[in-house]
């Protein structure tokens, strides 16, 4: 990801003073805006977590993809969005919710082995988690995979066992 572009000399847009451009399989996306988009108000966590594209989130957009896509963020200041239902979007990855759990490394040891859980890639915005050191403590087996997020939501730190 390229983190900034400052266009001038005349390659530069009218009233375009942020803007996130996605390339990937499904062709190329742009959103662009006059300036930083504001923020949605928080909301409780809905059945998936929606990760925005580092383009978006390095641009400030997050608040216009949220709107466009009827999410909202998971926590302050987390970049992370919410809601019911599959939201499609090329600025957005998403997870469905499978299960969420207290940020109690016992407990969520004990939920993974219970699904088989054999291969997890973890994924973390406002904790203090190194997650290739988790990982080792969770000790991993079976022949599921899946996908951890840990974060924080508007009152407390969370686990969500997910899937793409």
């Amino acid at each position: 990801m390229v983190e900034l572009v400052l266009w001038r000399g005349g390659l530069e847009r009218d009233g375009v003073r942020r803007a996130a451009l996605v390339t990937g399989p499904g062709g190329t996306a742009e959103l662009t805006a006059a300036g930083d988009a504001e923020d949605e108000p928080v909301a409780p966590l809905g059945d998936h977590v929606y990760e925005p594209d580092g383009a978006v989130i390095r641009a400030r957009l997050i608040g216009d993809v949220a709107r466009a896509t009827g999410t909202h963020p998971l926590g302050p200041g987390i970049a992370y969005l919410t809601g019911d239902g599959f939201a499609a979007s090329p600025f957005l990855t998403a997870f469905a919710v499978d299960a969420v759990l207290p940020f109690d490394p016992r407990r969520i040891r004990a939920e993974l082995r219970a699904r088989g859980i054999g291969r997890l890639e973890i994924k973390k915005r406002g904790v203090d988690l190194d997650p290739a050191a988790f990982r080792r403590g969770l000790a991993l087996r079976g022949d599921e995979e899946a996908v951890l997020v840990v974060t924080r939501t508007a009152d407390r730190r969370v686990a969500l066992l997910c899937h793409r």
